[in-house]
């Protein structure tokens, strides 16, 4: 529509339109006037008699014409813009809807990963202008969204996907699932490793249930169950090898800790590959050609454990065991870290060639507390050699593919300021180390617990993906 900024009829034509038909009537009889204003003198001296005939014609014209023009809203004051000043803060957008939020994986997504980050969208952590609030971790009505009043994390956690390039980050998955990690299938399957059921009756989802494996398609919304109708217990650390088109997890049978490594595929074909009772089997993954299976391995013990778990080495069918670390060293006799001994060996994946193997060693907990100290440290498959990448951290999960060592590192800042403790993932290439998480998005607890590559057959020529995930040692991330 248009803007008053007329005095007379004859000033119709510098209306501010944003309506081009109707300035073209506007303009047509604005045109009109101005003729008969100025050769007024004319046709009254010369043609008095026919004019008056036209000036009816025309005045009746015009009169139309303004009907025309008030129906368009033309008179009407257009309302003027607020400044920056005037205009109200918006209020959060509303929920987002339940269930997948997209229907294939973003095509330059590169990672994928699980977290509470959305949980800085509740209002509840949101000051009067709706921004968040400058120390949401310490604000009571925040901090209630983020812990339950036990001290563990509130809201359940989602996947997402990230784009390396741009930073941008999606939102997959907003259902009533606690999910522990998510792998990359193909672009719309995702195997995971989730909690969906109340299975110990409390009223809630969380990590204290029984986690399952699923196959989510995110077309249709659905999640199969891969190992519900198995009776097995404490089931983590999946990874899927694109070449057998099968799952190596650890898992539990009965009561107690006695967790060996199984395989399962889409059809539900379930095999054991361990089983040996002097130990109890975690952390295992893939090589990327699927004939090895890289895993920890801790001896059995009484409680509380005070022997740290090694790392080893075997064929894909579970044969041609192979130790390749004893545990790292205590020299201070230090007792356990929240239930870890000191020299723990855990989360080892094997690089692209197969010739090195990274994991994350338990150095000590009296450093970066209340974390502890997490070596990232490479082993030489063939000779044993050991190098410390990182020895300041704690360095969790590392998974290594051609794109480098994806990672989550937990870190105590310097001051006594509780944004200042982190959580975020990391790659390390090439001797640098990169953060990829950035404030708010890498606090303690929002930050990543766990993240794969993205490595699908359409991009650029790279092979399917094959992804390490969630580890038994991981479980220390939640604040107890």
């Amino acid at each position: 529509m248009c803007k008053r900024s007329y005095k007379t009829l004859y000033d119709l034509p510098r209306c501010e339109l944003t309506s081009p038909p109707i300035e073209g009537i506007i303009r047509w009889f604005g045109d009109i006037f101005r003729r008969l204003k100025t050769k007024h003198s004319y046709y009254t001296k010369y043609k008095a008699g026919d004019m008056r005939m036209k000036t009816k014609n025309m005045i009746l014209i015009g009169i139309m014409a303004i009907e025309i023009i008030m129906i368009s809203g033309c008179f009407e004051e257009k309302e003027q813009p607020e400044t920056a000043e005037e205009r109200p803060p918006k209020p959060p957008s509303s929920e987002l809807p339940k269930g997948v939020l997209i229907n294939e994986i973003p095509e330059n997504a590169d990672i994928i990963f699980d977290s509470v980050r959305h949980v800085l969208y509740n209002p509840d952590c949101l000051d009067e202008k709706y921004e968040l609030k400058s120390n949401f971790i310490n604000d009571p009505d925040c901090n209630r969204t983020i812990y339950t009043p036990e001290g563990r994390l509130a809201p359940l956690k989602q996947l997402f996907t990230m784009d390396l390039e741009t930073g941008n980050v999606v939102q997959i998955t907003n259902m009533d699932c606690f999910f522990i990690t998510g792998q990359v299938i193909d672009s719309k399957t995702i195997m995971v490793n989730a909690i969906c059921s109340d299975t110990d009756n409390n009223g809630k989802i969380n990590d204290k249930d029984k986690p399952e494996l699923y196959l989510l398609d995110l077309t249709t919304e659905e999640m199969d169950c891969l190992t519900c109708k198995f009776d097995l217990t404490s089931i983590n650390n999946p990874d899927y090898s694109p070449v057998n088109g099968k799952i190596v997890f650890s898992a539990g049978t009965g009561r107690g800790m006695n967790n060996r490594l199984f395989t399962i595929d889409s059809n539900k074909n379930l095999d054991q590959l361990t089983n040996d009772s002097e130990y109890l089997d975690f952390d295992c993954s893939w090589s990327e050609d699927a004939t090895k299976i890289v895993f920890s391995r801790l001896p059995e013990q009484a409680f509380p454990i005070s022997i740290p778990s090694q790392v080893w080495l075997m064929d894909a069918d579970g044969t041609n065991m192979k130790k390749m670390t004893d545990g790292g060293p205590n020299p201070h006799n230090e007792n356990p870290h929240r239930g870890y001994p000191i020299g723990t060996d855990a989360d080892p994946d094997l690089s692209p060639d197969n010739k090195k193997i990274v994991i994350s060693r338990l150095k000590t907990g009296n450093g970066n507390a209340p974390f502890g100290i997490w070596e990232l440290v490479v082993v030489d498959v063939d000779t044993g050699t050991e190098k410390v990448l990182d020895s300041q951290y704690a360095n969790m999960i590392p998974e290594w593919k051609s794109g480098g060592i994806l990672f989550i590192r937990q870190e105590v800042g310097n001051t006594n300021n509780a944004t200042d403790i982190k959580q975020s993932l990391y790659i390390y290439s090439s001797g640098v180390f990169e953060e990829l998480e950035k404030f708010p998005y890498n606090v303690f607890p929002v930050g990543a617990y766990g993240a794969h590559w993205i490595e699908l057959k359409s991009r650029e020529g790279h092979g399917t993906v094959c992804l390490f995930v969630f580890s038994f040692s991981a479980i220390f991330l939640f604040r107890t």
